[in-house]
């Protein structure tokens, strides 16, 4: 199936919506900009509840937290690999585990498991500018997935902000983002100067 998801989907602090690959609003996605926690709540088209995605404030290296009402729970963690080629776990309850790579920054990744491509992540077939599309494969968990992408999504936000001076704690205390440490992690160290 074929998502298309607004960058900067935090920007504004509203609500975006994640569309179909015909244009149709299939979730909304509710950024609470202003939480230290980066809480994203992804809600189907009646307003309920279905997925939440949060930052952990004290980690390492950048960690989200995702929480679906049907029960299943994930991490998504960055791993060490070097500044020049980053890479994401997903460690989903029950033991799969899922690995993000790719150019995270210009929307042209993959997630794989066990060698095989869960989705594809890639502007080329969407023709509206600020978006990027989300293709999964057929028999996979796609609000797990969509929430894994909204993760990096709220991570690249924040480093921008971050390098900016914007956001919530005025640029302080971020660290890294995609390619440095959590709060408290060795990215916040090397911004304040020690």
């Amino acid at each position: 199936m074929r998502y298309q998801v607004r960058e900067k989907l935090f920007r504004l602090g509203e609500d975006n919506d994640i569309l179909n690959d015909a244009g149709q609003p299939v979730l909304k996605v509710d950024g609470k900009v202003l939480s230290i926690h980066g809480l994203m709540l992804v809600n189907d088209l009646t307003g309920a509840e279905v997925g939440r995605v949060s930052r952990k404030l004290v980690a390492l290296l950048a960690t989200y937290e995702i929480a679906l009402t049907s029960g299943v729970t994930a991490e998504v963690h960055q791993r060490f690999t070097g500044p020049f080629h980053p890479k994401w776990n997903v460690s989903v309850s029950g033991g799969q585990e899922m690995e993000m790579s790719g150019n995270f920054f210009g929307h042209d990744f993959t997630l794989t498991a066990n060698g095989q491509t869960i989705a594809t992540v890639s502007k080329a077939w969407i023709s509206l500018a600020d978006s990027y599309g989300v293709d999964i494969a057929e028999g996979q968990n796609d609000l797990l997935v969509l929430c894994s992408v909204l993760a990096l999504e709220a991570e690249q936000d924040r480093t921008q902000e971050h390098h900016r001076g914007e956001g919530p704690l005025g640029g302080l205390g971020g660290g890294g983002g995609l390619f440095g440490g959590g709060l408290g992690g060795l990215g916040d160290l090397v911004d304040l100067g020690i």
